[in-house]
């Protein structure tokens, strides 16, 4: 193995018809001290040919895909090629646009994702360090050790990867509804519900823990979701609803979390676990009864 990992490594950004959120970050590991990619002992190129590691913003648009691809073709190889963003590792929220001509892994060899819109700078300097990691391997090149921005201390409001608790869900599926990337699925099945949610097209934008009713899907403070493109669509959080028989007509349906049972009964003094043994339409007509009980006619 060749002691060659003194040498600089060059980065080269493409912008493939991003929002320009991506590049904004990216700026970040140029100009900002902390984030400077010069500690994993890279620069930033001025021409393809000069590069090794090429990051890639953006859903790849019809319009820009032939100068992207005759950039990406100019550098020789071997090179590295890391999506940055939901949007280049699958159009994000310009999926299935007219005006897309992506995913990136379509037209181009994909090596790693950083998924985020935008990934943070701590997730872009991570991510940037495994593609140095990545192409030194290929060389055949020693390993040294990398600076990284990933003990730097993390705020809890940090909106990071998405987390479910299939205990809590309720099957509503607001969730789906709202979420911009196309992110979150719901599938019937005869024992409940099954919901998968892609981290490659989530954009960590909360809104889908923001309308959930019961809390069942939260988003943690994970940002470090740097991972190779053979593993893109395995990045995924699954979790099953079950569904039960109601203890009136026996029909299946899904329990309301006692929490959630609560808040939609305030004030009432009906007793709460009866309740949740009942389907939506029984439980409408225990309510009924409930409420008109003793009223004089």
């Amino acid at each position: 193995m060749s002691d060659t990992s003194s040498h600089p490594l060059h980065l080269f950004r493409i912008n493939a018809g991003s929002c320009n959120g991506c590049d904004v970050e990216l700026t970040v590991t140029e100009a900002v001290e902390r984030f400077d990619v010069a500690t994993l002992g890279c620069h930033y190129a001025d021409t393809p040919e000069q590069a090794q590691i090429f990051l890639i913003t953006g859903p790849l648009t019809t319009r820009l895909r032939q100068e992207v691809l005759a950039l990406y073709a100019a550098a020789p190889a071997p090179k590295v090629t890391v999506a940055v963003g939901a949007c280049g590792a699958s159009c994000g929220v310009f999926r299935d646009s007219y005006a897309v001509s992506g995913p990136l892994e379509k037209e181009i060899t994909v090596d790693l994702n950083i998924p985020g819109c935008p990934p943070r700078p701590q997730a872009l300097l991570d991510g940037i360090a495994a593609a140095v990691r990545l192409y030194r391997q290929r060389r055949g090149e020693t390993l040294p050790p990398l600076a990284s921005a990933s003990d730097v201390a993390v705020p809890e409001r940090l909106r990071g990867a998405p987390r479910f608790a299939a205990a809590a869900c309720v099957g509503c599926r607001v969730c789906a509804h709202v979420c911009a990337g196309g992110a979150i699925r719901f599938d019937d099945k005869e024992e409940g519900v099954a919901l998968t949610l892609w981290e490659n097209s989530c954009t960590f934008c909360g809104l889908c823990a923001h309308y959930c009713p019961s809390g069942a899907l939260t988003l943690s403070n994970d940002w470090r979701r740097t991972h190779p493109q053979s593993q893109s669509y395995q990045q995924t959080v699954h979790g099953e609803v079950p569904q039960s028989p109601c203890s009136d007509c026996d029909a299946s349906f899904t329990a309301a979390p006692p929490e959630l049972l609560r808040r939609a009964l305030g004030g009432t003094a009906a007793p709460i676990e009866p309740l949740r043994q009942l389907c939506p339409d029984c439980r409408r007509r225990h309510n009924l009864t409930f409420a008109t009980r003793g009223v004089k006619r």
